[in-house]
């Protein structure tokens, strides 16, 4: 991650130091762009005081934002391709522990079951030898008794005869009064000739209350008739420790199923006799069109949490272990991750952002000190000229007049051999913010075209607002009462000429409009300046003098 942030900076860092590979529109000095003048199509708009900044071109800003875009997906996507390899280890890591742990599980509860069916056969062995007169269950009793202590997973053993009544019972002396009758494996023995074991359901013990999971075996009279039972239980406390002790490390959960969708032991332990009860869900299902084992992931039907974990069913017992997580535990290092890297993303992705905007920002600055004259502040003759030509192009698009007004300096020169060049220099930045405060529209631009010469540019102006607009310079500029000790009045004046034109459609022939405004310039100079002149075509001007007009 932090190479990929590395990358990102050093790519803004370089975004920065790029020079626009075309000139900016100009926003103007102080004023915005309204949306109105956006929609007109005005891309230049003049304030009154300062010259601002430039307005870069809508595609190179859309490409700036674009790449910083592209920088932060790009982030977020390595971000989002990680922590999904992260999360998927963490499932693949919990696989393999939880199938691990359910092998184990399973084998010492095979091994266990095992035991038991081996202790039942034993029984039922020596009670179809032996019988079960009194001598014979004294002698069971013995035996009982001592392989009980032998064997902590065993809880009791028991023979019962085939009314369901307990004849030995290694937990009670004298089990008379004890009736078994009801029980699932007693039924079952009693209709079923076969005499392989049979794992029943957990049941609570008629001796102590505890429960158990027993393991039986049918007994038969010399005919084959039904003559009882062997039972050998299997404590539920043996497996909870068990399966506490491995819970306790692991965390999670530690079940041993029956296949009829019984819970009969789990850790932690179910309160009651729930757990007999419990089961079923989407875990089941799954477990059946998967035999053996397998990872599954299921909402669990005890707690309604959603788990991660591994069956495995015991090869010779209808029954399997569980071992799970909730998935909430076994992403919590993921989450942390996922938290860490959040807050790192986005401080990055701010990062990128600022340094996109500000390298965006010094990039308009930098086009607009090359397209400003830094004496005067106003535009300089590069930028007057593709104004002049972008505005003329789109008047002619659009059917409307464009006026140019051309503005000289009456005897400039003499004004600075009479006070020097600093002095001139101060005239001719007052002069500007003068001409500048009376250009008012959005879309109307002044420039310093050359020397004492300013050029202003009149989007859609006809040609007698295009003359108010030059009278208002005209008189400001007298308004500010310079001294000028060679000028005829006595005061710094201005001489301008206003030409306007329709252009037409696809035609760009922009230069013709500035020279006619020159034009009209040296006209209004050679008519005493301090004057503003219109330029009229040589046809026009002829007639007039002939009085036709």
């Amino acid at each position: 991650m932090l190479a990929c942030v590395l990358d990102c900076l050093c790519l803004v860092f370089l975004l920065g130091q790029l020079p626009q590979s075309g000139f900016p529109y100009y926003r103007g000095f102080t004023r915005p762009i309204t949306p109105g003048a956006w929609r007109m199509g005005h891309s230049l708009s003049l304030g009154r005081r300062t010259f601002g900044s430039f307005f870069v071109w809508p595609s190179l800003r859309i490409g700036t934002f674009g790449l910083i875009a592209c920088i932060c997906a790009a982030l977020v996507g390595t971000e989002v391709w990680q922590l999904w390899q992260v999360y998927r280890a963490n499932i693949r890591e919990t696989e393999v522990v939880t199938a691990n742990t359910a092998r184990s599980m399973a084998e010492q509860a095979e091994t266990t079951l095992k035991t038991a069916d081996t202790i039942a056969t034993s029984l039922v062995e020596r009670v179809e030898a032996e019988g079960t007169g009194r001598e014979a269950r004294a002698r069971l009793y013995g035996l009982m008794t001592s392989l009980a202590a032998a064997l902590p997973a065993i809880h009791e053993m028991g023979v019962i005869d085939s009314h369901g009544n307990a004849l030995v019972k290694s937990r009670v002396p004298d089990p008379a009064g004890l009736n078994y009758a009801e029980r699932e494996y007693f039924r079952f023995h009693a209709t079923h000739p076969d005499h392989a074991a049979f794992i029943g359901a957990r049941v609570k013990s008629k001796v102590d209350g505890t429960y158990n999971i027993t393991v039986t075996r049918r007994v038969d009279q010399l005919d084959g008739s039904f003559a009882g039972v062997v039972v050998t239980s299997v404590s539920m406390k043996f497996f909870q420790q068990l399966f506490d002790q491995v819970q306790s490390k692991s965390g999670g959960v530690i079940a041993l199923l029956a296949d009829d969708d019984t819970i009969l032991a789990r850790s932690p332990d179910l309160p009651g006799e729930v757990g007999a009860a419990a089961g079923g869900g989407e875990l089941r299902p799954y477990m059946r069109d998967h035999p053996g084992s397998g990872s599954v992931s299921y909402i669990s039907n005890v707690d309604g949490i959603r788990r991660l974990g591994s069956y495995q069913h015991l090869n010779q017992y209808p029954l399997s272990t569980l071992v799970s997580r909730s998935e909430w535990d076994v992403q919590s290092s993921w989450r942390a991750e996922l938290r860490t890297h959040a807050i790192i993303l986005l401080c990055v992705m701010s990062v990128v952002a600022v340094l996109g905007s500000r390298a965006v920002s010094a990039n308009r600055l930098l086009n607009a000190q090359a397209m400003r004259d830094s004496l005067t502040g106003l535009a300089n003759r590069r930028f007057f000229d593709e104004t002049i030509e972008r505005e003329f192009r789109r008047a002619g698009r659009a059917g409307r007049s464009i006026s140019i007004v051309m503005i000289d300096i009456d005897h400039f020169k003499d004004y600075n051999d009479c006070y020097g060049h600093p002095a001139g220099d101060e005239c001719l930045r007052a002069i500007a913010r003068t001409v500048q405060d009376c250009v008012q529209r959005e879309g109307e631009m002044a420039a310093r075209y050359g020397g004492e010469e300013i050029a202003v540019i009149l989007p859609g102006c006809e040609q007698r607002q295009a003359y108010g607009i030059a009278e208002r310079m005209r008189l400001a500029v007298r308004g500010l009462a310079m001294r000028h000790a060679r000028h005829l009045g006595g005061i710094v004046t201005l001489s301008a000429g206003v030409a306007t034109r329709v252009p037409e459609r696809g035609t760009n022939d922009w230069q013709d409009l500035v020279e006619d405004a020159d034009s009209a310039m040296y006209a209004a100079k050679a008519g005493g300046r301090d004057r503003v002149e219109t330029y009229a075509p040589p046809a026009a001007a002829a007639s007039m003098r002939s009085g036709d007009l």
